[in-house]
């Protein structure tokens, strides 16, 4: 298992970290999602041979919001 943090812009209140939540707790091989849109920190826990991390950027940004990695 894999974490990735993401900082994503665009969250304005807790439905918009349910609604990232709920949308990358349904791809495949990912474990864990804790979402803050208060600070816009997103941790994901997944596993790497069934999801990318660019590909986890990629369902936050169907979303409508803007992801990148830290570090």
């Amino acid at each position: 298992m894999c974490t990735s943090t993401l900082n994503v812009s665009g969250m304005h209140c807790s439905s918009c970290s349910m609604l990232i939540t709920m949308n990358l707790t349904d791809l495949e091989g990912v474990q864990s999602v804790s979402c803050d849109h208060a600070t816009g920190r997103t941790d994901v826990t997944f596993d790497d041979s069934k999801v990318t991390t660019d590909r986890i950027i990629s369902e936050i940004a169907d979303a409508g919001y803007t992801a990148k990695l830290v570090g």
